[in-house]
């Protein structure tokens, strides 16, 4: 059983990112989009690096003055 619960470990390894949810899904677009506000808010580095998906999404959901003016796309 050892064998099998290992190889699992690994694909989940394989198949997530640092925020431990799966890249590109709804949840794991609103997990990194309210990371970005909240270190953005705080005026402060984000504890992890932010994907470079979720950054170009909220700046072309930004106006040229940094307000959100629709939704995000959520993959």
């Amino acid at each position: 059983m050892t064998n099998p619960r290992r190889r699992i470990r690994k694909l989940e390894a394989h198949l997530t990112d640092p925020s431990g949810l799966v890249p590109h899904t709804q949840v794991w677009m609103r997990y990194w989009t309210q990371e970005l506000e909240n270190a953005l808010a705080n005026d402060e580095r984000p504890k992890k690096p932010i994907p470079l998906e979720v950054a170009r999404a909220y700046l072309q959901a930004c106006d040229p003055d940094g307000v959100l003016r629709k939704e995000l796309p959520l993959c």
